[in-house]
């Protein structure tokens, strides 16, 4: 499976790690219950280090974070990935926390190599074309279930109606992400009748938010659970 899940700012994207596990967050609880054991092991590729909201599964080497700090690191490891039989067997998990950072990396990675005002146009074309490359790569690692995750943003069309997309510099290479992926999940709140507040994920397109289920297996509305949603998507 490949997804990319968009929410904005403290959501709880990187906290998803824990469902993989077979964790849940209970709101009545305030906390998260291990409802399920899964050990597949994560590899996650962050733009920050330390990766705090899930920093007891990494003292548990149950998770092992390398920071991305540019385009180059971001290829190497890919490449790392994609070609070493060790690594194949040493994770079941790519995470990708998140995109939106990752780009912005790439992108200043780039304007270190092209300064000069003239350069503009090969600069958007050489990092629209190679995270392009990259995405698409990483979405095609067939051993691994790959998960990108992404900061919303907010635009407006031609009629001037807001939507939200996934952030990353560039029109070009924002307005396709989502085109690169069969499972588009959008990660939101929605409260109960008890006031209660829920994370849910749709997975259904709608006016104002980019999701898709390419698979059909999925319901309109999920609970944020990648394991819940692989074995969906995987009919396991």
């Amino acid at each position: 499976m490949c997804a990319i899940v968009i929410s904005k700012y403290g959501m709880g994207k990187t906290s998803l790690i824990r469902t993989i596990f077979g964790q849940e967050y209970i709101p009545e609880n305030g906390g998260w219950t291990e409802v399920n054991r899964n050990r597949d092991k994560v590899c996650v590729l962050a733009a920050e280090p330390g990766l705090l909201a899930v920093k007891d599964l990494v003292d548990n080497g149950m998770i092992e974070g390398y920071e991305i700090k540019s385009l180059k690191e971001f290829n190497e490891a890919y490449q790392l990935l994609s070609s070493t039989d060790e690594m194949k067997e040493r994770y079941s998990w790519i995470f990708i926390d998140s995109l939106s950072e990752i780009s912005e990396r790439c992108y200043e990675f780039l304007k270190e190599k092209f300064p000069d005002r003239t350069d503009s146009f090969k600069l958007w074309g050489d990092y629209t074309d190679t995270m392009k490359m990259l995405v698409k790569g990483f979405r095609d690692l067939l051993d691994f279930n790959v998960v990108f995750t992404a900061l919303e943003t907010v635009d407006k069309d031609e009629n001037n109606v807001r939507y939200i997309s996934p952030a990353a510099p560039g029109k070009e290479l924002q307005e396709k992400l989502p085109s690169y992926f069969d499972e588009v999940l959008y990660m939101t709140e929605v409260t109960d009748d008890n006031g209660i507040q829920h994370r849910v994920i749709y997975t259904q397109p709608s006016g104002r938010y980019p999701a898709k289920d390419r698979s059909g297996k999925l319901d309109p509305i999920e609970k944020p659970n990648l394991l819940h949603i692989r074995n969906k998507v995987l009919g396991g």
